[in-house]
């Protein structure tokens, strides 16, 4: 098993059309996990689309690249999110935006979020920003406070 053809599998299966599908996308995120390198939080990524036809299917991505955080820490698997993000737009803008909400939602990850974008260059840092007020924009109750904490860590 390779994280190439890993990869491809669950690009080829990431809409969930069929019940074989979704088996294929489950088993590719399960083998990629199980090489157990950050590194591959980039291929993960390349799993998400919107047009898919089982969100709940596409949450086991989320969680599992939220479960690199076990083992290497929150900020090297969010560096790694944030230089994942321009491959998944604009195929995957709205599963990106769900991943940034469950970033605001987690007191940590926000905090450590707003140093790791910080430090990313200027096209990455731009768009996050832009994500970033679009989720204060459609939700303002909800999305305010942390998004102001969030841009006040920002350097």
């Amino acid at each position: 098993m390779d994280i190439i053809s890993q990869t491809q599998i669950l690009v080829n299966s990431r809409i969930l059309r069929t019940e074989n599908e979704v088996q294929q996308f489950e088993n590719a995120i399960a083998n990629i996990l199980n090489l157990n390198d950050v590194d591959h939080i980039k291929n993960l990524c390349l799993g998400f689309d919107d047009a898919t036809e089982h969100d709940e299917v596409m949450f086991s991505l989320i969680h599992a690249i939220e479960s690199y955080d076990k083992t290497f820490g929150p900020e090297v698997p969010l560096q790694k999110l944030a230089d994942s993000i321009n491959g998944m737009l604009p195929h995957a803008r709205g599963w990106v935006e769900t991943l940034h909400k469950r970033i605001l939602n987690h007191d940590l990850s926000r905090r450590v979020y707003a140093e790791v974008i910080s430090n990313c260059d200027t096209g990455i840092k731009d768009t996050v920003l832009q994500l970033i007020n679009g989720i204060k924009a459609k939700n303002p109750k909800k999305f305010e406070a942390s998004v102001s904490e969030f841009f006040s860590n920002i350097k």
